[in-house]
């Protein structure tokens, strides 16, 4: 249910993001090569913008495994072997992701008092993007771990959809 949710409510996020990016985007290459003139806001809002939109998808894709990926090497196996190689992969990306939060907050003491001009709003809830998504990223991640061990015991694990069975 908690994932569901979770998950739901950055969907909603990213289509309003991806939205407003429609409309913008749109408007400001109209303006600017029609009339020669643009507005200020436009470049730099949707250019942060879009780092939302980047980290809130991540972590959709990754929960429904959406990712890109190169199998060549774990192509090459079958059955546990191919578990325990995907579950290495997952714990390598989610050190990874703990790496890229702690840095994401240490980064975020910086910028609140760096205003972006056009915008008049700290740079800091553009940044803030950087953890957020990092721990959406994580969370998604951990019920595919947890299936991952189940997989790699030879336990039923739960549908690759994700729906959560047993997991917090």
């Amino acid at each position: 249910m908690f994932f569901r949710i979770l998950n739901q409510t950055i969907r909603v996020v990213t289509i309003l993001f991806l939205s407003t990016l429609t409309v913008m985007v749109p408007i400001e290459v109209f303006l600017r090569y029609l009339f020669g003139k643009s507005l200020y806001v436009t470049e730099e809002f949707t250019r942060y913008l879009m780092v939302w939109v980047v980290f809130l998808a991540s972590s959709l894709a990754l929960r429904e495994d959406s990712h890109i990926s190169i199998g060549i090497l774990v192509n090459r196996f079958k059955g546990r072997t191919r578990s325990y190689l995907n579950l290495i992969a997952q714990v390598l990306l989610i050190i990874f992701l703990i790496f890229l939060t702690v840095e994401g907050i240490i980064a975020l003491r910086f910028q609140t008092d760096q205003i972006i001009p056009s915008l008049g709003l700290p740079i800091f809830w553009f940044y803030l993007a950087i953890p957020v998504g990092s721990v959406l990223m994580i969370l998604n991640l951990l019920p595919r771990i947890w299936e991952g061990l189940k997989g790699a015991s030879g336990k039923q694990s739960f549908s690759a959809t994700g729906e959560e069975k047993g997991f917090l």
